[in-house]
């Protein structure tokens, strides 16, 4: 019988293990600073309608879409916050893809309904540039006032 070389047993080894890895279920991570999580008293389908009139009825607002994911289990929404366009653009043409807007996640957990929002410091993240937390600055009290009015908060 012949002896495998080492880089030979290495390379089954890690493929051995990523096949395992891949074949496991994947484990939910716990959200960190990149999102915004509340919970709330309403159901998923007046949180939408409370999110959806709010940028309708505000100047700076804009509401694009709403659709089902996961089968139904998730509502998701995106809002735009408009006056935050100059700043991002600022920083290249590139980063449009991340105009000003709330991406929210309405769902239940544990009989609660959980709203979830990417914290707009996430374009930060994926692309540094001075504009950009300007515009994260901008956008945060924006934001808050959106959640504060549909939640019924301060």
């Amino acid at each position: 019988m012949s002896a495998q070389h080492p880089i030979t047993t290495l390379a089954l080894a890690i493929t051995a293990a990523l096949a395992l890895g891949l074949a496991a279920p994947l484990a939910a991570s716990e959200p960190d600073n990149h999102f915004i999580i509340r919970d709330c008293e309403q159901s998923r389908e007046d949180l939408a309608r409370a999110i959806r009139e709010y940028a309708e009825n505000e100047e700076d607002w804009i509401f694009l879409a709403e659709f089902g994911l996961a089968g139904g289990d998730i509502t998701a929404l995106k809002v735009c916050y408009l006056p935050l366009g100059p700043d991002i653009l600022d920083a290249g043409l590139h980063v449009g893809a991340m105009m000003p807007c709330g991406h929210i996640g309405l769902y239940e957990e544990n009989g609660n309904t959980k709203l979830s929002m990417l914290h707009p410091k996430f374009m930060t993240t994926l692309q540094p540039h001075p504009s950009l937390e300007r515009a994260a600055k901008n956008a945060e009290p924006a934001f808050e006032a959106l959640l504060d009015h549909v939640l019924g908060g301060p």
